[in-house]
């Protein structure tokens, strides 16, 4: 590459890069409503809320600190505290913190995404646009870009799945003993991504796996060397996350936290493979996101499968007959991951909803395999050209994100979709008063004395679901006087069971924006 042409490389990411940091942090800028609505999503809050608590002192809990959870990932959580702690607990300015502390794992996230790409794409430094294409459509896609800065774990988690991968692939090239520092090193970060997700209990898995594959039948190793080289630092791992799952398992009962079994308690089998190859398909193509009405149509659940496979399939050939053996194993570790984290929530997991996110750390992974078989394109289909095609190709592919990035700008196309139950309540309901809602992310955050229903933060709730099926019973013998929440929850008001009807009346009940509130026939003494 000329030194013309690097400059006006260097330039132009520089500008795009700069584009989508800025993206991130005008919220900042403008200040309310967009501080509080833009990026910030129901489970976000609820996140943001456990985080708050714990920099008043109230631990980790949901409720105004009457109700202890572990219904959060727990490293994310802990960052999240720290603009807490500077402001004094203030609701509204310390969202500027977590914007910033968002934006700062999504920088790092997408140039860990290029560094991942430069070792699979252009392992001889020969055309360095195409890892940073890579690294601009996944910090510039609209989907992933939401998903970055949602106010939840899923930057971080994805940066530290990245960081883990890249690190198993200096240690597959390394062919003499490991030193401790190694051993210390890849444990703590595989310890790390765990506390970032749970979910990372699948990578860890896939990569020790093939690390043992790869010495006992590539190396051709004695086992006493590939115990040697691998145990250590997969003890380290272990010992890194235990207090976590020691914590879940002796204060509640299980390793995995609350809002999993929550979320899964409805679950059929099988009830998200419908959804599954449209959401993979969007990363694969991160330049065109599925309109929501069109993700379970026939049609399209097979033109995404097509599509996904013929591109995963391609590159799968291509990596396994011309990279290196250790790039080849690690790309293997990368592709376990993804199908045991897609067989599980296809499988067994409810909320298809969130497929997205769950799915986001696969994201590199997939954009890497479409810009491999671009340029294997450009390449049989434009010899005398080379790879500008597949670079052509590639930066219209970005130019797409960043419009589809300005029509989020548009009044009305980005809505957080809670803000109502929250103005409702802030007009009609005073402070000491307790309120309750299936979904109390967005509530809970701005109304303090606010309790769970569907059991994600609240034990009390899920051990009631868990017995009676429901929580009617349960929010009838409660301190709860209101329930405020999306329409479909007005139904309850029909309701008998546990003497709900009897006990609660609907008040307001409207379908735009969604709402529904219902309130005690006899409030309790706020007292």
């Amino acid at each position: 590459m000329s030194r013309i042409a690097f400059y006006r490389l260097a330039g132009l990411v520089g500008l795009l890069f700069a584009a989508g940091t800025l993206y991130r942090l005008f919220p900042i800028v403008t200040g309310q409503p967009a501080l509080s609505e833009f990026f910030m999503t129901e489970d976000g809050y609820l996140m943001l809320t456990i985080a708050r608590n714990m920099a008043m002192g109230l631990g980790m809990s949901v409720s105004d600190g009457t109700i202890p959870t572990n219904g959060v990932q727990p490293l994310a959580t802990f960052l999240f505290t720290l603009p807490y702690l500077q402001t004094g607990g203030d609701k509204v300015t310390s969202l500027i913190g977590i914007h910033l502390i968002m934006a700062a794992w999504s920088v790092a996230g997408a140039l860990l995404v290029r560094a991942l790409a430069a070792r699979i794409l252009d392992p001889g430094r020969q055309a360095p646009a195409l890892p940073w294409i890579a690294a601009l459509l996944w910090y510039l896609s609209p989907l992933l870009l939401l998903h970055m800065m949602n106010g939840l774990e899923t930057g971080l988690y994805s940066a530290a799945v990245l960081a883990v991968l890249l690190m198993f692939l200096r240690l597959l090239r390394r062919e003499g003993p490991l030193g401790w520092g190694w051993h210390l090193g890849f444990g703590l970060m595989g310890g790390i991504a765990f506390l970032a997700r749970i979910d990372a209990v699948f990578l860890l898995l896939a990569v020790y796996l093939v690390w043992a594959i790869d010495g006992l039948f590539l190396r051709r190793d004695p086992i006493r060397t590939v115990a040697a080289r691998i145990v250590p630092s997969g003890l380290i791992s272990i010992l890194v996350a235990a207090p976590w799952l020691l914590n879940n398992q002796i204060r509640f009962g299980s390793i995995m936290p609350i809002s999993g079994t929550a979320q899964s308690m409805a679950a059929e089998f099988g009830q998200n493979l419908g959804v599954l190859p449209v959401k993979i398909f969007e990363y694969f193509m991160p330049m065109l996101p599925v309109p929501n009405p069109l993700e379970k149509t026939l049609p399209v659940i097979l033109l995404a499968s097509a599509v996904s496979l013929v591109v995963l399939a391609w590159f799968l050939i291509g990596i396994f007959t011309r990279a290196s053996r250790p790039v080849r194993m690690m790309v293997l570790a990368y592709l376990l991951f993804g199908a045991m984290v897609s067989g599980y929530y296809g499988l067994w997991f409810g909320a298809p909803h969130f497929m997205s996110r769950y799915l986001a750390p696969l994201a590199p992974l997939c954009i890497i395999a479409s810009l491999w078989v671009l340029a294997d394109l450009s390449r049989w289909l434009f010899p005398a050209r080379g790879l500008r095609p597949a670079i052509w190709a590639g930066s219209a592919a970005i130019g797409l994100c960043v419009l589809l990035l300005g029509r989020l700008l548009m009044p009305g196309v980005q809505d957080q979709g809670h803000m109502q139950v929250v103005d409702w309540v802030e007009r009609n309901v005073p402070d000491s008063a307790w309120v309750a809602a299936v979904q109390t992310g967005t509530l809970g955050y701005w109304h303090d004395r606010t309790i769970n229903l569907d059991g994600k933060v609240n034990p009390e709730a899920l051990e009631a679901r868990r017995r009676a099926g429901n929580v009617l019973a349960y929010v009838v013998n409660s301190r709860i006087d209101y329930i405020a929440d999306w329409y479909g929850v007005g139904g309850w008001a029909t309701r008998t069971d546990g003497g709900f009807a009897e006990a609660f009346e609907l008040i307001e009940h409207r379908k735009s924006p969604s709402l529904a509130v219902m309130r005690r026939r006899v409030l309790h003494d706020p007292g």
